[in-house]
């Protein structure tokens, strides 16, 4: 993929700024290292860098209409280029390359703003309107290309990673406390909040404009406008399971467009599986496929990834991971963390792309079926605990031990007593904090303990559920799993799922594309009766008739395998200690962020096995690595005071 930067600012030093944006560009090699590109206007600035994937021979972005009155630049993919350069075409347009971003200038003058809705594609976009001295930024449906902006006295300065704003010698430096205790409730931080206060994520599927001074922020696509679709819900289930499987085909039909070799991550479940299944169809066997092996066993998936790949005639490529290579990639994600998030799985999936990225340059993969077709064992979880609120006290602890049965093969080691702790703490809450409770790592309850106290001080009456709160509040969704399923697409598929897969992947300049967030796909799904999604314990079971026929049955009958790396037992084995050196009380008194006390607590619980606390301390863990790369190797951090972040729409 790509990475662009820019300025928008009237006057000042036209030389100064021009500097800035080539050191902005240049923050971001890793995300384009095929060739740079610059477009100087007299009161704005763009900067790109190219991961080149079609037209690799062609001139770099950014790139002008036919009067040079528009200029645009994107991280995008394009998968409908054909039809919109058709009609390009026939209106007159002259287009110089086959690069598909091409396109935006051209469309721009065709239909304004209204471009966003005729791409299908993952995209974040900038186009400059020399006549009407007009910016517009866009950001695809669903969150797969990010955009950072930070907006400064009529000063615009955007860019794909936060790194490449923070490059701007005047940007803010503050770590915002309202999205630090956001992040820690739910291992990311949820747009529009970034870590730094001041600098924002635009959220998915909205679009940015400032024109004569003024900023203004829309939504554009939502999800939520597709839950109630009465055509889908009266059609027969075998009907809708041949459309979607028709549907998802097209999808992956259009992720496969490049003039580089594409391949897939397999790991052998029904979602990876299934892309693999239509791929292989479409171009026949030798499809590469790359997976990741483990020499701790309970983690280990090679096999059926193997299987699978041997199914489908695939070229399979295997990557075998030690501790040794776990502690490498740790080092790796940890000095390119553009932001700190709490999903140790970024690990293996940065390895595995560095392993991809020696192959080919682009990878389909299965991010958003889980999301849309229900495959969390959160969902029935949600469902236990209806049941598990009106049983009398001795029986409760028997309906938690049965639902291990359910969880992802990795989590299978869990202490029992833990499970029903971590269940039964969220179970008597309303929905809401009762998913994000389960699905997130530190209980709100904590977070006084954890926190310093500038920190807690700066935090007033925040309500560490709001962004939650703000996500589904006033959508019309027919039942709570639809408000379930919309809000882990609208919130952990976007910024702890998709920014995982973006930075892991881009770390190693390799271009992830995922089919199941096909647009049209996912307006389909949307409307499929949430009865077809999850039957009784059994999920995605509408995704599972659909490629019934594709895949091998033990596929389709497989137990969800978490995709994640023993983080708990390096504690136990060694890294613990690394950990007690990292967050001494002298260490993280002078940071400033968090409490010592606290932290010293929650490590003891952990290494005295009383709980486990794998995700908070791998959450905590990637704070400092950002911090240390951020302001320096074990530096104070300063904290924004009062805390300037609300969570207002933009």
């Amino acid at each position: 993929m790509c990475g662009l930067v820019g300025i928008l600012s009237r006057g000042g030093d036209a030389g100064e700024r021009r500097e800035i944006v080539r050191r902005m560009a240049g923050s971001l090699v890793h995300r384009g290292p095929d060739g740079e590109g610059f477009a100087g206007r007299p009161d704005c600035d763009l900067g790109f860098r190219r991961l080149a994937i079609i037209d690799v021979h062609a001139d770099s972005p950014p790139y002008a209409n036919e009067d040079r009155s528009v200029w645009s630049m994107a991280n995008a993919e394009i998968y409908n280029w054909d039809d919109i350069v058709a009609d390009l075409r026939s209106r007159g347009h002259t287009l110089k390359t086959q690069v598909d971003t091409e396109v935006i200038p051209h469309l721009y003058e065709e239909v304004g703003d209204r471009l966003v809705d005729r791409i299908n594609g993952m995209f974040a976009l900038c186009v400059w309107d020399e006549r009407r001295q007009r910016l517009l930024l866009g950001r695809d449906r669903t969150g797969e290309k990010p955009l950072y902006y930070w907006w400064n006295d009529g000063e615009l300065v955007f860019g794909s990673e936060l790194r490449s704003i923070l490059v701007h010698p005047r940007a803010p430096r503050a770590v915002d406390p309202i999205a630090l205790r956001r992040y820690l409730l739910h291992d990311y931080f949820p747009a529009p909040l970034s870590p730094i206060a001041g600098i924002r994520k635009l959220p998915a599927g909205h679009i940015l404009t400032v024109e004569d001074g003024r900023l203004a922020v829309r939504r554009y696509w939502d999800l939520a406008d597709h839950f109630r679709q009465p055509d889908i819900a009266a059609r027969r289930p075998a009907d809708i399971a041949a459309e979607l499987d028709h549907r998802i085909a097209t999808a992956v039909g259009r992720r496969r467009r490049a003039d580089v070799p594409v391949g897939v991550f397999l790991s052998g479940g029904i979602d990876s599986s299934a892309v693999l299944a239509h791929l292989a169809d479409q171009v026949g066997p030798g499809v590469p496929a790359f997976s990741l092996g483990h020499t701790d066993q309970s983690f280990d998936e090679s096999r059926f990834a193997r299987e699978t790949a041997r199914h489908f005639g695939a070229d399979f490529h295997e990557l075998v991971l030690g501790e040794d290579d776990l502690a490498d990639g740790l080092r790796r994600v940890g000095e390119g963390f553009d932001e700190p998030l709490g999903d140790a799985s970024i690990i293996p999936t940065h390895l595995l792309a560095r392993f991809a990225v020696q192959e080919v340059k682009v990878v389909l993969s299965g991010e958003g079926a889980d999301e849309l077709f229900a495959g969390y064992p959160t969902y029935i979880g949600n469902r236990v605990a209806g049941w598990y609120r009106r049983l009398p006290g001795p029986l409760r602890r028997p309906l938690v031990s049965g639902i291990r049965a359910l969880l992802p093969v990795s989590m299978g080691n869990v202490n029992p007593d833990y499970l029903l702790s971590r269940f039964a703490a969220a179970a008597e809450r309303d929905l809401v904090e009762r998913h994000h409770t389960w699905f997130g790592s530190l209980r709100p309850e904590r977070h006084p303990e954890i926190l310093s106290a500038a920190v807690m001080a700066a935090l007033g009456d925040d309500d560490p559920f709001a962004s939650a709160r703000r996500t589904v509040d006033g959508k019309r969704l027919p039942d709570p799993l639809s408000v379930l399923l919309y809000t882990d697409f609208s919130m952990y598929l976007q910024d702890d799922l998709l920014t995982k897969v973006d930075r892991s992947t881009m770390l190693a300049s390799l271009e992830a594309r995922a089919p199941f967030l096909d647009h049209d796909l996912a307006e389909f799904v949307a409307g499929i009766p949430s009865k077809l999604k999850l039957r009784g314990v059994s999920t995605k079971a509408i995704l599972r008739r659909a490629v019934a026929d594709r895949l091998p049955s033990d596929v389709l009958s497989r137990r969800k395998r978490g995709f994640n790396i023993p983080f708990s037992r390096w504690l136990l084995h060694g890294l613990g200690d690394q950990l007690r050196r990292r967050f001494s009380p002298e260490r993280v008194d002078a940071r400033g962020v968090l409490d010592p006390v606290g932290i010293g607590n929650l490590i003891d619980e952990h290494m005295s096995r009383r709980t486990d606390h794998r995700k908070p301390l791998f959450s905590l863990l990637a704070l400092d690595l950002w911090c240390d790369r951020t302001f320096g190797e074990g530096a104070p951090v300063p904290i924004a005071e009062p805390a300037p972040t609300r969570d207002l729409p933009t």
